[in-house]
């Protein structure tokens, strides 16, 4: 059915419309149409998302990759270099036809500017490589990795390798997969100067001592690195504390004044089966979280069960700070309560926390907000600005109820939430 390049565009809308749930009638117009896609909605191919993949076991194929490939090639297709951010929703070690060669070799006549890869590797065997993809995006400047189970080996080498990046996501699809993921990328390569020199935004989910030897690879670049926004998920096992944080430490000195925008975020997660159950009380603190260098910082967030930690990094955020105007605390609960309760004692801790919040490098905040699990109820959720007096009488402090955890940007989960649920169907 081929469509003549004169027809109206209200005939071809009204027969895209009508086509619009037979795909394969669909895609057959679309190989054999000299101007398919109109050049004014090639805006709506700017971003785009493939899939292939298996799941709800091994008989169930997600496949949109195919009749991408298929379209692209057609000598009538105009949509490729509208193609700008990519959501590659795949298996890299996936074999048959058409694979990842056959998309990237797709991709890479398009300007991409942004890929969000969604990895669904769980095999046992040695996952593929994908350094090579660098050589295809030279241009790329956001990227975006989600390991649902197993890391490419040469992660580091890749993301390393993107001259022009100027935002890095790494994620870990749970705290079992984190604590392998880096494992299986190591050891890191040695960077030179010119490595990560665009970076400003930084994103991080993995387990927390890997999260930290991480950071401590990237200060080998020294003056060179310039991170504006960190948001760091950690995968914890322990009530108290952070996790390492020495090279987080370190990291906060060499971009105290670069650093804009900072999101810490705790992850309990109850699948430790061979962890000693008793330490997850007992065990110390690996450190505390200093802010001091953290002199030019605007907004910040704080994720945690721990109060006396959560307390002790925002007492040591330098004393007068004009620059921070948004601040969020979020007191999750401990999950582990039911067979290993903590004495933290909330009516007693939030003394603490107002004492705080009363120092002078909180004085010019114009967006606060409180976060606090449903067991405080309604009257003791309001009662907590009551401890906030420097607020009274403005709407700059909100008080509201953790609901779950928060999904960083470009995530697998918050792809997926985006798409509506694309998984389920």
């Amino acid at each position: 059915m081929s469509i003549a390049s004169d027809l109206a565009q209200e005939l071809v809308d009204a027969i895209v419309d009508f086509l619009h749930n037979d795909r394969a009638t669909l895609l057959s117009s679309s190989l054999v149409a000299r101007k398919w896609v109109p050049a004014t909605r090639h805006h709506l191919f700017e971003r785009i998302a493939i899939h292939q993949f298996r799941h709800r076991g091994p008989r169930r194929f997600r496949d949109t990759a195919s009749s991408f490939i298929a379209l692209c090639s057609s000598p009538f297709c105009g949509i490729v270099p509208s193609i700008q951010d990519v959501v590659l929703n795949v298996d890299s070690d996936f074999h048959p036809a058409p694979g990842i060669q056959a998309l990237v070799a797709v991709l890479a006549r398009a300007p991409v500017r942004k890929i969000v890869f969604i990895d669904h590797t769980s095999a046992p065997a040695q996952p593929s490589s994908l350094s090579w993809l660098s050589l295809h995006f030279p241009g790329l400047r956001e990227f975006a990795y989600s390991a649902l189970g197993r890391f490419i080996p040469d992660v580091f080498t890749l993301v390393a390798s993107l001259p022009e990046l100027r935002s890095l996501a790494l994620y870990s699809g749970s705290k079992e997969s984190a604590k392998r993921a880096i494992s299986q990328a190591m050891p890191y390569p040695a960077l030179f100067h010119t490595v990560f020199a665009h970076l400003r935004t930084l994103r991080l989910r993995l387990y927390a001592p890997q999260a930290d030897e991480f950071l401590g690879w990237l200060l080998t670049l020294g003056d060179h690195l310039r991170v504006e926004t960190l948001d760091l998920t950690v995968f914890h096992c322990y009530h108290n504390g952070w996790g390492p944080v020495a090279a987080l430490n370190s990291f906060f000195c060499a971009q105290g004044r670069h650093l804009r925008h900072l999101r810490i975020q705790i992850r309990y997660e109850d699948s430790d089966g061979d962890l000693d159950e008793d330490a997850r009380l007992s065990e110390d603190s690996a450190g505390d979280l200093d802010f001091s260098p953290l002199t030019n910082l605007q907004s910040l967030l704080l994720n945690s069960h721990n109060v006396d930690a959560v307390c002790t990094a925002l007492a040591s955020l330098p004393s007068r700070m004009p620059s921070l105007t948004s601040l969020e605390v979020d007191f999750k609960e401990w999950i582990y309560w039911d067979d290993f309760p903590c004495d933290c004692n909330p009516s007693i801790m939030v003394y603490d926390f107002a004492g705080v919040m009363s120092e002078d490098q909180f004085a010019q905040l114009t967006e606060f907000v409180i976060r606090v699990p449903e067991f405080f109820g309604d009257r003791g959720r309001e009662a907590l600005k009551d401890y906030f007096p420097r607020w009274d009488n403005t709407d700059v402090v909100s008080v509201l109820f953790v609901e779950q955890d928060t999904f960083q940007v470009d995530s697998a989960e918050s792809v997926w939430d985006s798409m509506f649920g694309s998984m389920d169907e």
